[in-house]
This record gives structure tokens, sequence and C-alpha cells, in this order.
């Protein structure tokens, strides 16, 4: 029972989510989606601050906060500010999984950690 408990819920051990990540895979609606990853990439820093880079010249960054399953992301690079909220599905020493939604659309990334 404790194991299903922790399946369902448990929070990802804080320790795993700091680094750089470089994505590997994105899926939508459970369908991969084949698109230039090359470039997509999130650093989560030990003391609490964030950089996402995606397709093209696109950057954000600014502080995030880990709560349970959730990682709450700020960008402080637009005005008014904005707040992403992903759930991380999985995480380990070399990998991270997350899952975002686009409207009705859930999106999942799936990240490598760069050594």
């Amino acid at each position: 029972m404790i194991v299903l408990a922790c399946l369902l819920g448990c929070s990802p051990d804080p320790s795993l989510v700091p680094g750089t990540w470089k994505a590997v895979a994105f899926f939508e609606d459970r369908l991969r989606v084949d698109t230039p990853l090359d470039s997509v990439s999130l650093a989560l820093s030990p003391k609490g601050g964030y950089q996402f880079r995606s397709i093209g010249y696109y950057l954000e960054s600014g502080p995030y906060r880990l709560s349970g399953t959730y990682l709450y992301l700020t960008d402080t690079t637009d005005t008014p500010h904005r707040e992403h909220t992903v759930k991380i599905l999985h995480v380990s020493p070399d990998t991270l999984k997350v899952l975002m939604r686009s409207g009705e659309k859930r999106q999942v990334l799936f990240f490598a950690k760069e050594k």
C-alpha cells in the first residue's frame, strides 16, 4: 500500500533536480512529436534560478521553486512576469521527465542530464 501511495504522489528528491538538462524527446497527447530538440535545455541552479532555452533564440529565466511534485518557474524576462507550472513525473540522477499543458493538450518533455 505504501508503494502505491508513493507512486501516486511522492515528491521528487530535491537534490536531483538542479543541473543542466538537455531535451531528448517530446510527446503531445501520448504521441511522439518529431521536432528539433538540439537547442532545448533547462538549467536549474541549486540556489533557485533557472534558464530555459528553446528552438531559435527563445530564452527565459528567473527564480524557480519546487513544491511537492510541481516545479514553479517565474519568467522575469517578460513584463509582467509569468509563472509556468510543470509537474515532475520522474527525476533520477540522469533523467528528468516533466508534464506541461498547452490548452487541453498534455505535453511531456524528456531531458537527459548533461555531464
